[in-house]
């Protein structure tokens, strides 16, 4: 029979042995690891980019739309005049003060810069509106009109992603104050 204090060193070595063998992963094994990570990975980016884009692309023509209606509606309410201004990366809510046109900085309807990579085609009553011409404050007028009577100007906002055009949403309004949103898969 072994003594308990010899039998536990010879565990101990055998242990140690073992342990000191099995010290990690062989070089190839992580190179495996690596590069079996890494195409999960880029398919993961690949599914979520496009989804991201239409996502997003969504968002802010569901963003313009209620803001739009809301500014309709506060014109409505309160007698006043509220115009919109867009620009190639944002858009603006003015409101009429006597006769001058003043730049919304209310939460709500403050300046908002469009999410980089969207583009933002404008058309006023059917006709095309250049954008990009950059105004000052006080001197821009909006391309938009809300007005009181519930009415507002016919227009049409396209929002597109330039690197994919099968991704598109068209914002319509018409003269009676209706607004529209719409997937435009026509291309």
């Amino acid at each position: 029979m072994i003594p308990h204090s010899r039998l536990t060193r010879q565990v101990r070595n055998f242990l140690g042995i073992y342990l000191h063998q099995m010290k990690g992963f062989t070089l190839i094994e992580l190179l495996v690891v690596v590069i079996i990570i890494s195409i999960i990975l880029s398919f993961a980016t690949l599914s979520i980019n496009q989804g991201g884009a239409a996502r997003q692309l969504e968002q802010e023509a569901q963003r313009l739309a209620s803001l739009l209606r809301l500014a309709s509606q506060q014109a409505i309410l309160h007698g006043q005049e509220f115009g919109v201004s867009f620009d190639q990366d944002e858009y603006r809510f003015y409101q009429l003060q006597g006769q001058a046109w003043q730049i919304l900085q209310e939460d709500i309807f403050r300046p908002h810069s469009l999410l980089s990579g969207l583009h933002l085609e404008l058309r006023i009553e059917g006709a095309p509106v250049t954008l990009g011409e950059t105004c000052q404050n006080s001197s821009c007028l909006p391309q938009l009109l809300l007005l009181s009577s519930g009415e507002l100007t016919p227009f049409a906002v396209m929002f597109t992603v330039p690197v994919d055009n099968s991704l598109s949403y068209q914002l319509t309004g018409t003269a009676t104050g209706e607004i529209i949103i719409q997937h435009d898969d026509s291309q």
